[in-house]
């Protein structure tokens, strides 16, 4: 696969590569790296996934980190699934980890992934209440800002109306959701500006 020739698998406990990030509200949750890097890459601001390509990582390997959290997680009862957009797997794959992790991991009461627009585009809405089933609960939705130039600067690859329109969909299907926007991303040409329109975002 893509994957197999971008990492090799530790001796024991979870597969990580490269630098891994979660939200700080999930720093006691299980971290299944579900894929490497980030489908986009093109932010100005980010730097966190230059060390590796995306790619959706084996089934055979996550198997084998689901087999470790079974055994040595059961403390933990929530999960994250990285790296930087997952949301952007394709339904087949997501059914499969979210049936995987119902069946192995019983006691994990919330899953939560990072998103993008573009990912939760790619999905109807039968497939995101399809994923809320599964116990995807929470996504932690990049937005950065509310400006449709700074977005531009930044090279979002999106803009206020489909931010808007993707986060509420996620709202719609059930699922939790977390904004995460940049204070001082506009610059200071452009801050009073990028902190009104981010403020009117609804």
């Amino acid at each position: 696969s893509a994957a197999s020739d971008v990492y090799k698998r530790q001796p024991q406990g979870f597969d990580y590569v490269g630098m891994c990030i979660r939200p700080p509200s999930e720093a006691d949750s299980i971290l299944i790296q579900a894929t490497l890097g980030c489908s986009h890459h093109k932010c100005t601001f980010c730097g966190s996934y230059g060390d590796k390509r995306f790619a959706i990582k084996p089934r055979a390997t996550l198997e084998q980190d689901l087999a470790f959290a079974q055994k040595y997680c059961r403390r933990q009862d929530r999960l994250f699934v990285m790296d930087g957009d997952a949301m952007i797997m394709p339904m087949r794959h997501w059914e499969w980890l979210l049936g995987q992790i119902k069946e192995r991991l019983p006691w994990v009461r919330r899953v939560g992934t990072y998103a993008n627009a573009k990912g939760v585009s790619l999905k109807s809405d039968e497939d995101l209440r399809r994923l809320r089933e599964l116990g995807l609960g929470i996504a932690y939705y990049g937005v950065e800002s509310g400006h449709a130039q700074v977005l531009k600067d930044i090279c979002k690859g999106s803009t206020p109306e489909k931010l808007i329109a993707q986060g509420r969909r996620l709202k719609a299907a059930g699922i939790k959701l977390s904004v995460t926007v940049l204070l001082g991303i506009g610059g200071t040409a452009r801050s009073m500006e990028h902190a009104r329109a981010t403020g009117e975002l609804h």
